[in-house]
């Protein structure tokens, strides 16, 4: 055998036919396991490398996974984009990410430019909730999750945003907090700003103004920590003065310097179940309605939130 190895010389090596050979190598069920490793042995023996453009020709799809999110400056999504592209990897698939900005038209156009690439579908993070995209997504059965929020007509993963900001305002009515401000940025998906600011509402804050309030509850820890950084060039002490919770439990968050209480969001969770919903998608693995899983949010107390008596 001269020059790079072929399936036909695995085949020939093994002893067994070219399709049991391609059936190894895409994990498929029904090989029996003394032909699994002996396929195995001659593809570690010869060096062969599956031909991965060939396979996504038959399939008329690549093995690249589209991720579209609306804020890449936000730690949050960052991190939470490296944990896909992690899970996507350990299943055969890489990720090809596109920044929209909160931008329903920039939006649009990433997801048709990710499509001209023949994706194998697409994860959603941080939506910016526009229909027309998605339901161009849905009518054109293009593979989509959306992951770190919830959207009934796709498969979605988030967190309970409900309990989530339950959690954080009924820790400041503990400490004795009345006057409870909401913060919130354009950047804010406006699905998950929504409900968080509906469940503020009913969990008995006030939303007072920020010039009068003893507390804030912020949409997300980036909008938080820059509003602690506002707070206090105008001369008004966190927590002595003003309490302030994030949300999503950034690792910046967490450095002593700023000590930010927040209501962190599992993210290895999120992305895990994200890919995994994606992928069966993908492989017709599941012929049901769109899935809605929502995961646990936790209060991580910390030292930007104290007694209003203190």
């Amino acid at each position: 055998m001269s020059g790079r190895p072929t399936i036909l010389d695995v085949a020939e090596r093994s002893g067994v036919s070219k399709s049991t050979v391609s059936s190894v190598i895409r994990g498929a069920v029904g090989v029996s396991p003394a032909s699994q490793r002996r396929v195995l042995a001659a593809v570690a023996e010869l060096g062969y490398r599956p031909n991965a453009l060939a396979r996504q020709l038959v399939l008329q799809r690549t093995s690249t996974i589209g991720v579209v999110v609306g804020d890449l400056a936000n730690p949050f999504y960052g991190e939470l984009v490296k944990l896909l592209e992690r899970h996507a990897h350990e299943i055969g698939f890489t990720t090809a990410v596109s920044n929209t900005d909160g931008h329903a038209d920039r939006e649009a156009a990433r997801i048709e430019a990710l499509l001209e690439q023949r994706v194998a579908g697409i994860a959603m993070l941080q939506f910016s909730g526009d229909r027309a995209a998605l339901d161009g997504l849905v009518a054109e059965g293009i593979p989509v999750a959306v992951v770190s929020s919830t959207d009934p007509r796709v498969d979605s993963v988030g967190v309970d945003e409900r309990r989530g900001v339950a959690l954080a305002v009924e820790h400041l009515l503990q400490l004795g907090h009345e006057r409870i401000a909401y913060a919130t940025s354009p950047l804010v998906d406006g699905r998950t700003n929504r409900a968080r600011y509906e469940t503020f509402l009913r969990a008995g804050a006030t939303d007072a103004p920020l010039d009068e309030a003893t507390a804030v509850v912020a949409a997300n820890d980036i909008v938080a920590i820059e509003l602690i950084d506002s707070l206090e060039r105008a001369g008004r002490r966190v927590p002595d003065d003003v309490s302030v919770v994030g949300f999503d439990g950034i690792a910046l968050g967490a450095l002593s310097r700023i000590g930010l209480t927040t209501v962190a969001q599992p993210s290895e969770q999120l992305a895990a179940h994200g890919i995994r919903m994606l992928h069966e998608r993908i492989e017709g693995a599941v012929d049901e309605p769109p899935r809605q899983l929502l995961l646990e949010p936790k209060l991580v107390v910390r030292t930007t939130t104290a007694r209003k008596d203190r």
